[in-house]
Formats: C-alpha cells, structure tokens, sequence
C-alpha cells in the first residue's frame, strides 16, 4: 500500500502495513496515516478473489491480532476515520474527491481487519480491540484530530499505558457506527463518493455478523448481549432510524451503475491514478453504464452476478435493510416500523420524515419512498432471493406498498420473475421456493389483480420448455407453473408448507379463473388424476400386505404408519383439488369450456369420488353435459371432433344455470405469519448476506458459520 498501487501480493511485504501490525504504537495524529491511507486496491470481487486476499494478509493480521490490544492501533485507525468522516460531512462540497478517497481507502482497512477479528475471536474482543488506546511517552500532541462528537484527551508526556476505552466515554463501537449512519444519510452518491458509501455499508454488515459467527466462538446469538447490537437497536438512532431506511430504500430504488473503482486503470501514483478514475467518470459517465435495467439479463442466474457487480450498492443496500428489519422482530425495531410504515411520495397526504429534536421512535414520521421507483427495482430483481424476501416483507406489512402493487399496470413484471423461480424448483434453494409461493399467496388475496391476471396474455415464454404455447394469459400461466410445483412436491419434497401454499394461491384465485388455456385444465385435470391413482395404489398394497414393494420418496421402504399419514395427505389435497373445480364451475363455468370438455374427457375419474359432498356438484356438471353431447352425437350419425364437441359445450354453457349447484362458502385464504418469526427469519437473512452479498467469507470459520445458519 502507500502511494503505489496496490495488488494483493504486494500486502504481505508492504512496510507500512507491518508497521501498522506490529508493536509500534502510532497515535492518531501520527503523519504514518496520510501515508498509510495512500493506496488503491480492488475490493475482492468474489470468493477466489477474497480467498487470495486472505492468504496474502493472513501472516500480518495474526501478528495484527497478537499485538493490537498493546498498541491500539486499530483504535487509532478508526479515530483517524472519523475525524476524515467529520472533515467530509462538515465540507462545503460532500463530493471532495480526497475526503471521499481517503475515507475510503480507511475504511477499507478497517473492515478488512474487523472482519477478521469477528471470524477469529467473540464479540467482546473485538470491542476491546476497537477500545483499547495506547498513550506513549514523547507521542507527539493532538492536532485537531478528534471530532467534537467523541474528543479524545491530549496525550502526556508522562503517559505510558493502555486504556481499554476512549476517554470520552463512548466506546468506539458507538464512535464507528454513528460515523457510518452519518455517511450513509447526509454524502449523497457521485461517482467520487460511491465506492465510499460501499464499504459504510459493508462495515455496517461486518459489524453485524458477530450475530453470524457467535455459535462458531460457542456464545449463543442473544442480540441483547451484544453491544453492536444494544447500539443499533436500543434506542440510540431513534431520530435517524427512518432517514437511513430511506437512505436505503432510494439506493436500492435509483439502482445506481458502479463507476469504475480508484486504481482499476493499473499501476502508478496516486495522483495519476485519480486524475485517471476522473476522466474515466467523466467519459463513461452514469447515462452509458450498462444496468439491469437498460439490458436485462436474458438468464436468471446471470442476475445476481450482474447485480453484484454493476450495483453493488443497492445490493447491499437491500441486504443491510434486510438484517436491520429481522433482528428483534417483536421488540420496538425502529427500522422495521420505519420501512412497514414508509409512505408513497405519489400520495399527497403524507409528510416528510424528520429528525426528532428528543430522538423520540413515535414522534419520528415515517419516510416517504417513491414507490414506483422501488417496485420497478423489486420487478427487475424479484428472482434474486434476497429481492424476494424483502418483497415479501412489503407486500404482507407494508400497506402503502401493496396499495401500490393493487394499481399498479403491467403486474406480470412482477409476477413472471416469481413464477420463472417457481417454474426451476429443482435448481432452486427451498426457501426461495418457500418465499416466492408466499409472495404469490398474497398476490392472489387481492380480488382486483386475480381478475386482471386473466386479461394479460404473454407470447413465447422462453424459459416454459415443457410444451411450447404461443399465447396464454398471465393468470393461466400462474396455475400452470403452481400446479407444476405442487406436482414437484407431492413427488418428491413432500412439504407439507409447499403444497399447502400452492393450494391456497390456486385457490383464491379459482373463482376468477377465465378462459384457462386447453392445456391448463389439462394439467389440473390430470394432477387430480395422478394422485387419485397415486392414493388407490397405496391403499391396495397396504390391504395386500405388500408394503415393502412401495417406492415413496426419501424411502425405499415406508412403514404403514407413513403410508398412512401420506394417504392422509393425498385426501387432503385431493379434497381441495374438488373444491377449487367446484369454486370455478360454480363461479366462471361460462367462461371455461376447455375445463369442461377436460372433465368430459376424464369423466370416469370423478365418480370414484362421488363420496365428497362437493363432487356431486362436478357429477351435475358432468352430466348435464354428457347428456348434450349424446343428444347431438346421435343426431351427427357419428363421432364429433373437438371443434364440435367445444361448440356444443358453448351452447350449454349458455343455457346452465349455477343455481342447480349446492352452494359451499367461497374459497378465501390469507397468509398469516408464524408465531416468533425471527426464529425463521432472522438466521435465513445471514444466509442471505453470506450467499448474496458482496462480503465473502473465504475462511473455514467463514463457511462453518454460513452453514449452521440453516441447519
């Protein structure tokens, strides 16, 4: 490092970083920092690249870890930050190149050491390696180095010793994090601050994983234990809890292209190299970077790596959104009531956000959002996990948002992303699977979409490979792909959630089903079909007495109590099966001949359950129908084609009346969250930080913490 560029192998002989690492104590005002903080480096890109990073840093950040608590150095560093951080918010122009450029570069360092130390010691070390201050003989004296925020005292002459914390009261932890918010609120994103509100971000997330690695060092993940956490979320942001949400939100919502990084051009100074990254923003400025929007990505998988690396701070902006609004769920979480209760900036009613002179959470407004520039954001990245899981939170909490969603044109930009994740259950994580059918499940509780779906026709979708259709409605293709899933589960998940959900989305939306495609009613036709089979085949060898011989998922060989509870499973989806026909017989018959002439066509089939009260509405169907088509066969002299048989359903459609039907209550289901959701949540989220994110933890410690999170 230093003024010459760096590369990764020029870390592990770099003198100023041995220095740094070493027992030398360097105060805050030493000119060691301005040379120190000279550098440019890429940030790690993905895990090789962090894993090289690692190797070549590893030897100093042990000598690092050995010697710090003596030194203080770390806390220096950090001292050194903020005074940087307070020099840049109180400047004129927030967009000073040098402010920005050394706050980063600082920055950097400061992360890649915490980093190590949260995947090497507890927490409590790591806040005594941040606090510790070393006072040494002949240190020279501060020069206005320490913020008014949290000054720290001149340094005697006669002064050798090691204080475990500032002297002014507060403990860097505290000192830090305020700096961070401060940065991510009041520097507005440029080209020459990007990168800067990149590593705020970032180190905000490093900071909080001691919640990710606490089993890995044999502490329990108690967030009340925890100081980083009592400074997040016990009161101390009450005023600038919303901003930071609306920080956020905006980031992920303007979806910013990254500039290219200080030090991308190759070697040289460090003057050189700024003028460089200059003339590059200013000649390939933010109108002709490639985005996510101006060219989206033609594969799913190529989303998240092109998220990652085109815009990485929305990225990360959702995923710090997501760990602040999932960790003390059902306490007083300033940013979750802040991001559930955010208004619309469309809406005229609402008020700008304030800070609270009493830093009182209740008195604090709400932040307004622009919330066609967020769902625009959520629509383009719905099949990254992590865009899915937070809206799923907007949706199912956030009433300005679903609003929005419920009026909202063009609905299938946001539904065909969810159904292309569905669709790739096999390649897909469960709980992306999980969370995109919830999603769906609240979609289909609004009675104004689940009529609109059925008046959007999509043309060649090129991920549906099954069978080729060249034209179907938005709402038959959301039955098509959740019939698929359910079949999917029932073969070889069976998740009892999974299939639940797919049969409530299908549902709700039942009595608005129009004009289903052929193939549709087909597919729902020959599901009820299979299972019935699936059931009558399990139920036969369980009276033989042959139970080995059946083949069950997970098992060769399944124990008759299993069978049973599976057959249990079979009658009750069978049974719902029954009622979502029924639901669209009685509601829609008119409008869905081709679910007629599929329950023609497999006639036979129904009366097997003549037994379900329901089923005799299907047999009255079926047989009214049957009748008709006799009549007319008869009278043709021979067999009629499908054309012939359609058009004679048309006529008796037309003539049905649906009060000859039993009437049974309409099919409505809502979502309701499990009790204790952070249970669920809050782990998934720091699985999602670690798969999703743009901070890669290379080490052993690293991936053992990644996969405990969903054991």
């Amino acid at each position: 490092m230093g003024i010459a560029v760096s590369k990764y192998s020029d870390i592990s002989n770099n003198e100023l970083l041995e220095k740094f690492c070493s027992n030398d104590i360097i105060s805050p005002n030493d000119p060691f920092w301005n040379q120190l903080l000279a550098f440019n480096i890429q940030i790690p890109n993905d895990v090789d690249e962090q894993l090289m990073f690692d190797t070549c840093s590893d030897a100093l950040l042990q000598k690092f870890l050995q010697n710090n608590q003596q030194t203080g150095n770390l806390g220096s560093l950090v001292q050194v930050f903020i005074t940087r951080a307070t020099e840049l918010l109180s400047a004129p122009n927030s967009d000073n190149v040098m402010l920005a450029w050394q706050c980063y570069n600082a920055l950097f360092v400061i992360r890649a050491v915490t980093k190590y130390l949260v995947e090497m010691v507890p927490e409590y070390e790591l806040c005594l390696h941040l606090d510790v201050q070393a006072r040494t003989v002949n240190s020279p004296a501060p020069q206005d180095q320490s913020p008014p925020s949290s000054p720290i005292q001149e340094v005697s002459a006669s002064d050798n010793q090691v204080s475990s914390k500032p002297m002014s009261g507060e403990s860097r932890v505290e000192m830090l994090v305020d700096a961070l918010i401060g940065l991510i609120i009041d520097v507005p994103i440029t080209d020459n601050t990007y990168y800067l509100h990149l590593e705020s971000i970032n180190t905000l997330l490093v900071l909080m994983s001691v919640y990710m690695f606490a089993g890995v060092h044999g502490q329990t993940r108690l967030v009340e234990t925890s100081l980083i956490f009592r400074t997040l979320f016990q009161g101390r942001y009450g005023m600038h809890a919303s901003l930071l949400v609306k920080t956020l939100l905006t980031n992920l919502s303007c979806m910013v292209a990254a500039p290219p990084q200080f030090g991308a051009q190759g070697p040289g100074s460090m003057l050189i190299n700024i003028a460089s990254s200059l003339w590059s923003m200013l000649t390939f400025n933010a109108t002709t970077r490639q985005t996510i929007y101006t060219n989206p990505p033609l594969h799913r998988h190529e989303l998240l790596d092109r998220l990652k690396k085109e815009h990485p701070v929305a990225n990360q902006s959702c995923l710090l959104l997501l760990a602040l609004a999932n960790h003390c769920i059902s306490e007083d979480n300033l940013y979750r009531t802040a991001l559930l209760q955010c208004d619309d900036t469309a809406d005229n009613s609402a008020t700008t956000p304030h800070r609270d002179t009493n830093g009182s959470a209740s008195q604090v407004t709400p932040p307004r959002i622009d919330m066609a520039a967020l769902h625009k954001a959520l629509c383009a990245t719905a099949g990254c996990e992590h865009s899915t899981l937070l809206l799923y939170l907007m949706l199912h909490s956030c009433k300005a948002y679903k609003r929005h969603v419920s009026n909202v044109a063009n609905v299938e930009h946001l539904i065909v992303p969810i159904l292309q994740v569905l669709y790739n259950a096999p390649d897909s994580n469960s709980h992306h699977i999980y969370m995109s059918l919830i999603v769906l499940l609240i979609l289909t509780e609004d009675d104004s979409l689940i009529k609109n779906v059925h008046l959007v026709m999509l043309k060649n979708i090129p991920w549906y490979t099954e069978r080729s259709i060249s034209e179907i409605s938005l709402g038959g293709l959301m039955v098509l792909v959740v019939v698929r899933a359910l079949q999917y589960n029932m073969a070889r998940v069976r998740d009892k959630y999974l299939h639940t959900n797919c049969l409530a989305a299908i549902a709700n939306m039942s009595c608005e089903f129009r004009n289903l495609h052929p193939y549709v009613a087909q597919r729902l036709i020959s599901l009820f079909e299979t299972l019935t089979k699936r059931r009558a085949r399990l139920c036969s060898e369980i009276e033989g007495g042959d139970i080995n011989s059946i083949e069950l998922p997970h098992h060769a060989e399944e124990k008759t109590e299993e069978i049973m509870e599976h057959i249990a499973v079979l009658d009750e989806v069978l049974r719902m099966l029954l009622e979502i026909i029924n639901s669209c017989l009685t509601h829609q018959l008119v409008n869905n001949l081709n679910l007629v002439y599929a329950l023609l066509h497999k006639k036979q089939l129904f009366q097997q359950h003549a037994h379900h009260h329901i089923a005799q509405n299907i047999e009255m169907v079926i047989g009214y129908f049957s009748t008709r088509l006799q009549r007319v066969q008869e009278g043709a002299g021979g067999d009629l084609g499908v054309t012939e048989v359609l058009q004679c359903i048309k006529k008796g459609a037309e003539q049905w009346s649906s009060d000859r039907l039993k009437k049974f209550p309409d099919l409505k289901f809502r979502y309701v969250e499990e009790e204790r959701p952070e249970e669920f949540f809050t782990p998934y989220v720091w699985a999602l930080i670690s798969a999703c994110g743009n901070i890669y933890w290379a080490s052993e410690c690293g991936a053992r913490a990644a996969g405990d999170l969903l054991a």
